[in-house]
């Protein structure tokens, strides 16, 4: 994404905000000078296929946090809706994992100091994709859905409401598990223990396939492969990119 500030935010001041919370996007909200996020994505965002235009389109950006693909599509013409939770005790955690205390800083700070620094018109809604319905959020001609359901304890539930939320195109991009990816038929491999970030059940390529077919989407496309890497570099997730849709 490249971006300037388009905001009311004196440059000094900007700065000096930015630096005071964690990051997890690194966003450019000036020419050439981008927020200390954990994650690039402007090298990788040709690997998960969002149309080069989006005008016209209603938009949901799933799992936004500080809101990179929220303000992609922004940018590509699109009406976004940004859905993520603001306290880290509603995520989903293992109860032999879960923290004794949590950070007080909300996790949509940065989202928030991002949309007023762009200028940007994204709505941020507090809720989980576990809640999230028609009803709820009204439906959406395009969902985008990246590294977020690799920690999510119910993957099919929030498929499914993902496919009840959705018209027109959902694209998935999570990590698979290579060596189950080599069997016949579709299976996950439980995860909980691994000495990471939480992650309930890895899935195989065909496991997430199918349960996109399963949660109520037509047809189930594999976009491509392709491997994320930290800034720094200090280690790697093979992601499957999917593509399904609405007939």
């Amino acid at each position: 994404m490249v971006a300037g500030t388009k905001g009311e935010i004196p440059t000094d001041q900007l700065w000096e905000r930015v630096d005071q919370l964690r990051w997890y996007h690194a966003i450019e909200l000036e020419p050439g000078r981008l927020t200390p996020g954990w994650f690039d994505l402007r090298e990788y965002v040709h690997h998960y296929g969002l149309p080069e235009r989006m005008d016209g389109m209603r938009a949901l950006d799933i799992g936004t946090w500080d809101g990179w693909w929220a303000f992609e599509m922004e940018r590509r013409g699109a009406e976004v809706v940004a859905l993520d939770l603001d306290d880290e005790r509603d995520l989903d955690w293992p109860p032999r994992r879960r923290p004794k205390e949590f950070s007080s800083e909300p996790r949509g700070a940065g989202f928030r100091l991002a949309h007023e620094a762009l200028d940007s018109k994204v709505e941020r809604v507090n809720l989980s994709i576990y809640d999230a319905t028609p009803e709820e959020l009204g439906t959406f001609d395009f969902v985008f859905c990246g590294s977020v359901l690799i920690h999510l304890r119910d993957q099919f539930l929030a498929l499914e409401r993902i496919a009840g939320l959705c018209t027109g195109t959902f694209v998935s991009a999570e990590e698979y598990d290579r060596a189950s990816s080599l069997l016949p038929f579709p299976v996950s491999r439980y995860r909980v223990d691994r000495d990471s970030d939480i992650v309930f059940w890895q899935p195989s390529k065909k496991t997430w396939k199918r349960m996109l077919w399963s949660a109520g989407f037509d047809r189930v496309e594999e976009y491509g492969t392709f491997t994320l890497r930290p800034r720094d570099r200090s280690f790697k997730v093979r992601h499957v990119v999917l593509h399904a849709h609405k007939l």
